[in-house]
């Protein structure tokens, strides 16, 4: 049998194993309900001695295990039953007293097990194993804990019963409690019937002694007792109140629980330690009850009061929260949603805001525009700021959008509630309307309330495309109503929606006082995929190989569920060598990168696109982060000659930026359109890029070709959104690619109703600043004569093939640093009619060769020699007799019988 040896720096799996079951104890509900009911038995079998001391942990935890194992609420009565032979033991009377406690708790077991089993503790530890002086303490910090847990409202139901009942034991039995409780003793008389005085039954006599027990609990003499016992309880109780300090502690504990568990749900900062600092006040109630029963105040109590904030404050460090006030009135208000069955998601564990990868902008503004306004009174009066009425998030799949909203719920003490439509829409006539009035309704009634509607396009969508559908419609006018009204109304409602398909809303639901705040999604970027990785790995141990940098830049476009997938499938495939090894694996770069190369984005390039446009058209936010200069793809420097071009486009888009008072001084209007022909690869598209990266504008593309598939309605429709939206985003540039394939001459059987409706935007152009259309064009003669004429395209452009200096420049460009073993005058010489695209794809083809070399494990370097060779295996793709057939075209725009002119390689 061989046997594996751990390698150094590996890790036994059998302390991740330790790990793993403490983590799962510490979140076993189950376990925390069985160790509360065995403290309980705990407590009360050692107030009242009978068994062996040895047998009584053994018997608590025989109720806490029936707890576990079945109902909280089995082992709690249990409990009960077994101490019930110890109170005979130790007073015949009070048995009776204790029948009464148990037929109570037989009662309100199955509903209040907890508070029973809590009381249970606070009651019985001043008094157990002969008054422990410590078990005093903790009814003191158990009472605190438990105003902290089960709230406010339940924290008098803590406070009057824990008080009471240890001050009447004191005086029955006429002891002094360990919970630091003063008394008088000498205002009480005491009664042996109802005492415990008696010690520990040997285990041998315990079957002897207990039916001697039952014989007295049965007697006649007993039972005619038990009324007389019932006036002693109840005089005793008189005088707590009356004569002795029992109405200043009762008054003090229930005002300082109240205050401690209720500022536990406001407070912001350290809420159960700051609200603990409320036992402070109990002092001088304490000062004034021992003025009241001649005891004097007690150090030990001052002690213990510090402790128990000590305590919490160290326990909320490590980040255990008892407090629950917050959630407690939480749940309160959702009563009123319960026919809907709709959930509160701030109540309950889940994601944090630091759990949301990137996207801090977005959270930052969230929480601002949300909470600022409800939380600083003062500001909001100030300056008349109110929430926004409704907030849309939209973007791809999988970028947080509901995640986003969960983690924002939990930094909320408001309620949001998270509204599904399939909780509202129903199938009988009016029924879906009247739903969601009534959500409203009840939204204004527990106000501050957020009402998040996930996918609020199933409710929203265009009643334009409802077709049959006669439900969306009228629960769209609804929700407009009653979106409005939430607006006018005092009460603060805000409506937050989410979707991935914002096309589909009806933009009525769009505009300002419904959708506020209409903020975009969008995919994360390098930045935010890394923290998302991050994030998602978590603390599960990683390899020294995971470099996150990398892994972000082959995840573009991932979103952050694919990211988060991606993590999760890696850290299978570890957790599967683990299993096999018996040993801890991390996480490796290979099962990243494993993982990374069969999965694909969720999200597709024409989405993307799709959102872009929505996000130019109805994106509304002003916490928008100031973009970081990026790297510009293509500039000018990138595009060779073409000087006269260069120098329209900036007058075209800057002159009536910087000098527009200029221009209305010498009455010059700016160029509407340039008009670019020539011949494929001569740099068309590609100085249409370049200027909108030099100039900072937005561009907008249309392919011709990709036009006339949408046939000619909708076609006319995508251009008249295209103008619309460069007007709305200015400076613009919107780039016609392929312009011949839909404005060819009208005479010819063309594209004439996208022709007109082109022309008729250009001409709507007249007072729009900073928008250019640039149109590119292999077939210029077949152009409608129109739509070259002055007023629409300004300025036409012949782009050759580029002359030599041109050439050599586009050789510069193109290799780069290779571009210093090659001599570039020589190659431009020789690459006569070769356009820009030809040489760019030769300067490819020859750091390609290098490539190569490089990877079978040599030197090769890119040279004069190996630059000509490529040359001489490709032709121009150009012919002088396509040149000749532009250069009649433009010495045809020029007049009849002009000679074209030859200027740096270009003409206009």
């Amino acid at each position: 049998m061989s046997v594996q040896r751990q390698r150094p720096g590996e890790k036994s799996m059998l302390g991740q194993r330790v790990a793993a079951n403490i983590s799962l104890l510490q979140k076993n509900e189950k376990l925390w309900g069985a160790a509360l009911i065995f403290l309980a038995s705990l407590f009360l079998l050692g107030t009242a001695p009978f068994y062996p001391l040895y047998l009584v942990p053994l018997l608590a935890l025989l109720c806490g295990a029936v707890a576990y194992f079945t109902r909280p609420t089995f082992g709690l009565i249990l409990g009960l039953l077994i101490a019930f032979p110890a109170v005979m033991y130790q007073s015949a009377l009070f048995a009776w007293l204790f029948l009464l406690i148990i037929v109570v708790a037989l009662f309100e077991a199955f509903d209040h097990w907890k508070i029973i089993s809590v009381l249970m503790i606070l009651v019985t530890a001043p008094f157990a194993f002969g008054q422990v002086p410590v078990f005093g303490w903790i009814t003191i910090l158990g009472m605190v804990t438990a105003s902290l847990y089960f709230g406010s409202k339940k924290s008098i139901l803590i406070a009057v019963p824990s008080v009471l009942i240890i001050l009447l034991l004191s005086s029955i039995w006429v002891v002094e409690n360990n919970a630091f409780m003063p008394i008088n003793l000498d205002l009480y008389d005491k009664i042996p019937a109802l005492s415990f005085s008696r010690g520990p039954v040997e285990l041998g006599r315990l079957g002897a002694e207990f039916s001697g027990a039952v014989g007295n609990f049965a007697s006649f003499q007993n039972m005619g007792n038990f009324f007389n016992s019932i006036g002693i309880v109840v005089g005793n109780l008189v005088t707590v109140l009356v004569a002795d300090s029992g109405i200043v502690q009762l008054i003090g504990w229930a005002l300082v629980l109240f205050i401690v568990s209720y500022a536990s749900g406001k407070l912001e900062t350290r809420p159960q330690l700051i609200s603990s600092l409320a036992l402070l006040i109990l002092l001088p109630f304490y000062f004034v009850a021992g003025l009241i029963s001649q005891t004097g105040f007690s150090l030990g109590f001052l002690i213990a009061i510090i402790l128990s904030i000590a305590v919490l404050g160290i326990t909320e460090h490590f980040g255990i929260r008892i407090s629950r006030e917050a959630q407690i009135q939480r749940k309160d208000r959702l009563k009123a949603y319960g026919k809907f069955g709709m959930a509160d998601i701030g109540i309950g564990e889940g994601e944090s805001l630091d759990d949301v990868g990137n996207y801090t902008d977005v959270k930052d503004e969230l929480k601002e525009s949300i909470l600022m306004p409800l939380k600083k009174k003062e500001l909001a009066y100030t300056y008349g700021i109110k929430p926004p009425s409704g907030i849309l998030l939209f973007g791809p799949p999988g970028t947080g959008k509901t995640m986003l909203m969960r983690a924002l719920a939990r930094t909320m003490k408001y309620n949001f509630i998270e509204v599904k439509c399939s909780q509202i829409l129903s199938q009988w006539y009016g029924e879906s309307e009247k739903n969601l009035a009534e959500v409203f309704s009840n939204a204004r009634k527990t106000a501050p309330t957020i009402l998040f509607f996930d996918e609020i396009d199933a409710l929203g969508k265009k009643r334009s495309s409802a077709g049959t559908d006669e439900v969306t419609p009228r629960v769209l006018t609804t929700l407009l109503q009653e979106m409005d009204g939430a607006v006018k109304s005092k009460s603060s409602v805000i409506v937050i929606g989410a979707t991935n398909i914002p096309n589909k809303l009806d933009p009525a639901l769009l505009r300002p006082g419904r959708f506020d705040k209409i903020i975009y999604m969008h995919l994360p970027d390098k930045e935010g995929r890394k923290k998302i990785f991050q994030i998602s790995i978590g603390k599960t141990p990683v390899a020294d190989d995971v470099d996150f940098d990398v892994l972000a830049k082959k995840t573009t476009r991932f979103s952050g569920a694919d990211i988060k997938n991606v993590a999760v499938e890696a850290k299978r495939l570890a957790a599967k060598k683990a299993a096999s090894t018996g040993r801890l694996v991390p996480v490796s770069m290979a099962d990243f990168l494993r993982v990374i190369s069969s999965v694909k984005p969720s999200t597709g390039l024409a989405q993307l696109d799709e959102y872009e446009q929505f996000r130019m058209d109805f994106e509304r936010r002003t916490g928008v982060e100031e973009k970081k200069p990026e790297k510009k793809e293509i500039t000018w420097n990138d595009v060779g000659g073409l000087e006269k071009v260069k120098k329209a486009l900036l007058e075209a888009i800057e002159m009536p930026l910087l000098h527009e008072d200029l221009m209305k001084q010498y009455k010059v209007k700016p160029s509407k359109g340039i008009l670019l022909y020539g011949p494929p690869g001569t740099g068309k598209t590609l100085t249409a890029k370049a200027a909108s990266n030099e100039l900072n504008a937005s561009f907008q593309s249309l392919s011709g070709a990709e036009l006339m598939k949408r046939g000619y309605l909708e076609s006319v429709n995508v251009v008249r959104e295209l103008f619309n939206r460069a007007r709305e985003n200015t400076p613009a540039i919107i780039f016609i690619d392929e312009i011949d394939t839909f404005a060819p001459s009208r005479g010819s059987g063309g594209a004439s109703e996208i022709t007109g409706q082109l022309l008729n935007e250009m001409d709507g152009m007249k007072e729009t600043k900073g928008v250019v259309v640039i149109a590119a064009t292999n077939r210029p003669q077949v152009l409608d004569p129109a739509i070259m004429r002055p007023g629409r395209f300004d300025k036409i452009f012949y782009i050759p093939p580029p002359d030599r200096d041109t050439r050599r420049d586009i050789f510069a460009i193109h290799l780069g640093d290779f571009a210093k073993g090659v001599d570039l005058d020589k190659v431009a010489d020789i690459t006569d009619n070769f356009t820009g695209a030809d040489i760019a794809a030769i300067c490819q083809e020859a750091k390609m060769s290098a490539l190569r070399a490089k990877i079978a494990g040599e030197e090769k370097q890119v040279t004069t020699e190996l630059v000509e060779e490529i040359i001489e295996n490709r032709s121009p793709s150009v012919t002088p007799e396509l040149i000749k057939a532009y250069e009649m075209f433009a010495a045809s725009r020029r007049g009849k019988g002009r000679k074209r002119k030859k200027k740096g390689g270009m003409s206009g």
